[in-house]
């Protein structure tokens, strides 16, 4: 009767701990509009509840639109946590012209963030939200010649519809793919596509498991030949 509590205990234990243990890490796949781009965020929580900082990103990124691939080789620098475009310094731009902001809302639930100001009063000029990004995202560089910086960013819900994820491109000197990009544009930048993200496991959250499922594997063993012998 001691061993099956203890067993019973450990599991539960197991169980109870595995689900919750989960390291700052997450896959993520985009795909759309002749991008394609897949691999591992690292992240960090900030001072807000629900938004984590990108502190690394690794995977690969191509685009057909333009024949630019290769691997993702980091984060483009420097690394920019600011999403408030009314301050000083504000949000944070590549040399090419791509904006960043380096955050990602582990939730889905990025907020509209895009004020500018209009006849001296901040003005919410892009009113969607919603999405693992937020309209600035996050710019890491590709392996390669040409010096590319790839982004990734949400342009939130825009018709009641899914969140539209979109992805850019841009050089040194300028922007490279991102249609739609330019003052007075009614459309939201970007090349269109869908996005996924899932939290990657501490390798200790799946030693917890495997021990859990081991557990029970024992004490249905142990119960087995218990009943055997009470046959007998």
């Amino acid at each position: 009767m001691i061993k099956k509590h203890y067993l019973l205990l450990g599991l539960s234990a197991a169980l109870a701990i595995a689900p919750a243990a989960f390291a700052d890490a997450f896959h993520f796949s985009f795909t759309g509009s002749g991008v394609t781009s897949s691999g591992t965020l690292w992240v960090s929580p900030s001072s807000k509840p629900g938004v984590d900082l990108v502190t690394g990103i690794s995977g690969t990124f191509s685009d057909t639109n333009v024949g630019v691939s290769g691997a993702i080789t980091g984060l483009y620098q420097p690394v920019s946590y600011v999403s408030n475009t009314l301050a000083t310094p504000g949000v944070a731009f590549t040399t090419g012209g791509l904006s960043y902001d380096d955050t990602f809302y582990p939730g889905g639930n990025s907020p509209a963030i895009c004020y500018e100001l209009v006849n001296g009063v901040p003005t919410l000029t892009y009113p969607f939200s919603g999405g693992a990004f937020d309209i600035f995202g996050v710019a890491f560089n590709i392996a390669g010649p040409g010096g590319y910086v790839a982004e990734l960013w949400s342009n939130g819900d825009v018709g009641n519809g899914p969140i539209v994820y979109a992805a850019g491109l841009a050089n040194a000197t300028g922007i490279v793919d991102d249609p739609n990009n330019g003052p007075g544009s009614t459309i939201p930048p970007g090349r269109f596509g869908s996005l996924t993200t899932s939290a990657v496991p501490e390798p200790g959250s799946l030693l917890l498991l495997g021990l859990g499922l081991t557990g029970a594997g024992v004490l249905g063993e142990w119960k087995r030949r218990r009943q055997n012998r009470s046959e007998i």
